[in-house]
């Protein structure tokens, strides 16, 4: 695969940057073992797996090139530190690992079960041996399981969230709203539906022949937030209204049950969406 000469260097950086002899290989996942790149929106996300587990100093060493590799570039680099045998056993086992997320480094985990999805089946290997030389561990029921209840779980709580929203919020943050939830339970529809795993653009186009013409204008402009093109909506609230709807829909489609808005606790707020993959 030919990948941009962003991601390429970013790879590169890090590991003239990572501890000597402690890094034996580096994969990417997400969008990028797709081949999906869009410039100014897309992240790099990686699985590094080391020689052995590190030690505190090592972890320490870990967290300063990943300092450097934030103020190296204005692109994300998300992921997680392994040994290769842990490629090879359910991941919801893994202990908690050096990991790093929107440039923040913390020892915990990062939604492993999708990366070895993603690792087995369009991982993209950058240094050390290659992917399909390791053994690493899939179950399609599980991946199933997992993305029905994500959908139960985390993005019904954004579809509450998403109810909370005013039409006179900040353009921005109904924006954001629009491309992020559209697309993220887009795709995981698509796993559900399908089988196969996707990235946000492509659950976006799918959508466009999958799901009935209601949903066809807030699924556009989620791809055109995200990859260009003309606007669709002249007026904030149709967008946050079909935003809304639209995400209802797929939840309960996903997971069979019906949504239905409640009020957020006590102490949250509507800006800020927390992201995730």
């Amino acid at each position: 695969m030919n990948l941009p000469g962003a991601v390429q260097d970013l790879c590169h950086h890090f590991l003239s940057l990572a501890p000597k002899g402690l890094v034996t290989g580096l994969y990417l996942t997400g969008g990028t073992g797709f081949g999906e790149w869009i410039e100014g929106q897309s992240d790099v996300d990686f699985v590094a797996t080391l020689i052995h587990r590190p030690t505190d100093g090592e972890v320490e060493q870990l967290r300063q090139a990943h300092e450097q590799m934030a103020a190296y570039a204005p692109i994300d680099f998300d992921g997680m530190h392994v040994l290769v045998s842990d490629l090879a056993s359910d991941p919801r086992n893994l202990p908690p690992v050096p990991v790093v997320l929107h440039r923040e480094f913390r020892v915990g985990q990062l939604d492993p079960l999708v990366a070895w999805h993603e690792l087995a089946r369009h991982g993209v290997t950058i240094t050390g041996p290659e992917l399909s030389t390791l053994d690493v561990w899939t179950d399609t029921h599980v991946l199933h399981a997992y993305t029905v209840n994500n959908l139960d779980t985390y993005w019904r709580t954004r579809t509450n969230q998403l109810a909370t929203f005013s039409a006179d919020a900040p353009r921005p943050e109904l924006d954001y709203a629009c491309c992020w939830i559209v697309l993220g339970v887009a795709r995981l529809h698509h796993l559900i539906v399908t089988g196969e795993m996707t990235t946000k653009s492509g659950a976006g186009r799918w959508g466009l022949s999958y799901y009935d013409k209601r949903w066809h204008r807030v699924l556009r402009e989620a791809l055109r937030l995200r990859e260009g093109g003309q606007p669709q909506y002249d007026d904030q609230a149709s967008q946050l209204q079909d935003t809304t709807d639209f995400t209802a829909y797929v939840v309960e489609a996903g997971t069979g049950r019906p949504v239905t808005p409640r009020p957020l606790p006590v102490g949250s707020t509507t800006p800020g969406l927390p992201t995730t993959r």
